[in-house]
C-alpha cells in the first residue's frame, strides 16, 4: 500500500475512534441517574437545562390549627379540593406539602392536579395523578414538609389548579392557611379525580398542608420575589375568589409582555401577624417563619418587607426604635442568604380600632427611617399611595374597605401600580 493510501486508513480509524468516544460520553450521561451538586437527580438537572429553572409560582404561608374548628379536627377520610392562582406560566409543575405543624405523622393517599373549571368543577382532561418518590401515597413525618414529583401539566397564570388531597387514615390537627381569600371545597370519601362539584358538599376559607406550586419556567423569568406580611399581603376585605392581593396585582404586571422584569411573586402574608410577638393563632413572628416562608421558596431572588403595624397596634409600649431593631434583623438575615430585601411603609389607620395618637407618632417615625436609612435595597411607599392628602393620618376613602385599617380591591390595586419594577432589575 502506498503512503497515500496508509494515510487514509489512519484517518480514517481516527474519525472512527471519536465517534466511539462520542457515543460513550453520550450514553453515559443518559445513564446516570444520581445526584448533582445541588442535591437534584439528573433527571431533575436535563429538565432545568431543556425547560429552564424551576421556580415557585405559588405560595402560601402555613401555622399552626386554631385550638378548635376544622383545622383541629383534621380529616379522615375526605377530600379537600385547593384552589390556587398560579403566578407564573410552566411547562411542567410539582407541589410541596407541608406537616410543619403536625404533631403526629400525615399520610396522604392521593393527590391529584387539574386546571380549574370554577367552584369546585375541574377539566378531567387535565386530570394528573401526583406521585411522591414514584409513590402515590407518602407520609410526612411531624414538622417536615416534601416535594412532590414533577408532572407534565402546564400552567398558565390566567387558569387557576385544583389540587386535590385525599386523606384515608385520621390526620390530627392540620397544618394549615385559614383566611386564604379562596373558596376551597371538602368532601367524603375518594374524589380526588372527580370531574364535577357535586360530592363536595362543605366550603372552606382555607388552604390545608399545600404549601407552594413550582414550575420550570421560562429562562427570562428572573426568579421569585416573596412578600413577607400580615393581613394587607393576605388581601383581607378583598372580593373572594377574585385574586385581588396586590401581590396578585403585582404579579399581573411582572407577567406582562412589556414587562421590565420577569418575576414570579409568592405570597407569604399571614392575617393578624407580627413582626416581633405574634400569637400562636397569627403565626409566628416575621423573624422565626424566615427560613420556611422565604428562605425555602424556589428560585426565590428578593423579598419585600410589609409588616409592623400590628404591633404598633396591639403594643402600644413598642416605640419605633424597637420596630426598627426587629426590621434590621429581618434585613441582616436576609442579606446574609444573598438576597435583596425592600422595604414597604406602613400605611395609615386613623379611624380603626387601637388607633391612639401615641402609635401615629410610632407609625410616621418607622417610615421616615424605612425611607431614609438606606437600609432596604428599595423602598416601596404604600403609605402614600393610598393616604389621604387632606388628612394623610387616614385612607383615602375611595382605597378603604371600611374598616379604615384594609384597602379596598382599588386600593389593593393602587398599591401594585405604584410599585416601580424598576427596583427589581438589578
Amino acid at each position: 500500500m502506498n503512503k497515500k493510501g496508509k494515510l487514509k486508513m489512519r484517518r480514517r480509524a481516527l474519525y472512527i475512534l471519536i465517534g466511539i468516544i462520542i457515543i460513550s460520553f453520550y450514553f453515559i450521561n443518559v445513564a446516570w441517574i444520581g445526584k448533582d451538586d445541588d442535591g437534584a437527580s439528573s433527571l431533575e438537572t436535563e429538565i432545568k437545562t431543556v425547560k429552564g429553572d424551576w421556580v415557585g409560582a405559588w405560595a402560601a404561608s402555613m401555622q399552626a390549627p386554631f385550638e378548635d374548628g376544622v383545622s383541629h379536627k383534621g380529616f379522615k377520610d375526605q377530600t379537600v379540593r385547593m384552589v390556587v392562582h398560579p403566578q407564573m406560566d410552566g411547562d411542567q409543575m410539582r407541589i410541596r406539602l407541608s406537616n410543619a405543624f403536625g404533631e403526629e405523622p400525615l399520610t396522604i393517599e392521593k393527590v391529584h392536579a387539574a386546571v380549574s373549571k370554577g367552584g369546585a368543577e375541574i377539566d378531567p382532561d387535565t386530570d394528573q395523578k401526583i406521585t411522591f418518590d414514584g409513590k402515590e401515597k407518602v407520609t410526612i413525618p411531624p414538622g417536615e414538609k416534601k416535594f412532590s414529583d414533577p408532572i407534565p401539566l402546564k400552567v398558565k397564570s390566567e387558569k387557576e389548579l385544583a389540587v386535590s388531597i385525599y386523606a384515608n387514615e385520621k390526620t390530627g390537627p392540620a397544618t394549615w392557611h385559614p383566611r386564604s381569600m379562596q373558596t376551597n371545597y371538602i368532601s367524603s370519601g375518594d374524589h380526588v379525580s372527580e370531574a364535577g362539584a357535586s360530592n363536595f358538599e362543605t366550603e372552606e376559607e382555607s388552604w390545608f398542608w399545600l404549601e407552594a406550586v413550582d414550575v420550570t419556567a421560562d429562562p427570562s423569568v428572573k426568579g421569585a420575589l416573596v412578600v413577607l406580611g400580615s393581613s394587607i399581603a393576605n388581601g383581607n376585605y378583598s372580593e373572594i375568589d377574585a385574586n385581588n392581593r396586590w401581590p396578585d396585582y403585582l404579579a399581573d404586571r411582572m407577567n406582562s409582555e412589556d414587562a421590565e422584569v420577569k418575576m414570579s411573586v409568592l405570597n407569604a402574608g399571614i392575617s393578624a401577624n407580627q413582626l416581633i410577638n405574634s400569637p400562636p393563632e397569627k403565626g409566628e413572628n416575621a423573624l422565626d417563619r424566615l427560613d420556611r416562608d422565604v428562605f425555602s421558596q424556589t428560585g426565590v431572588e428578593g423579598v419585600i418587607l410589609h409588616q409592623g403595624l400590628n404591633d404598633i397596634r396591639h403594643h402600644p409600649d413598642y416605640d419605633s426604635e424597637k420596630i426598627i431593631e426587629q426590621m434590621k434583623k429581618v434585613i441582616d438575615a436576609t442579606h446574609d442568604k444573598g438576597l435583596k430585601i425592600y422595604g414597604g411603609t406602613l400605611t395609615p389607620f386613623k379611624g380603626s380600632s387601637m388607633y391612639t395618637e401615641k402609635g401615629e407618632k410610632t407609625r410616621q417615625e418607622v417610615n421616615e427611617w424605612i425611607r431614609t436609612s438606606g437600609e432596604f435595597d428599595g423602598v416601596i411607599d404604600f403609605d402614600k399611595a393610598v393616604r389621604d392628602p387632606e388628612e394623610p393620618k387616614r385612607f383615602l376613602p375611595e382605597y378603604d374597605a371600611g374598616d379604615n385599617l384594609h384597602p379596598n380591591d382599588e386600593g389593593y390595586k393602587k398599591i401594585a401600580e405604584t410599585i416601580d419594577l424598576s427596583i427589581f432589575e438589578e
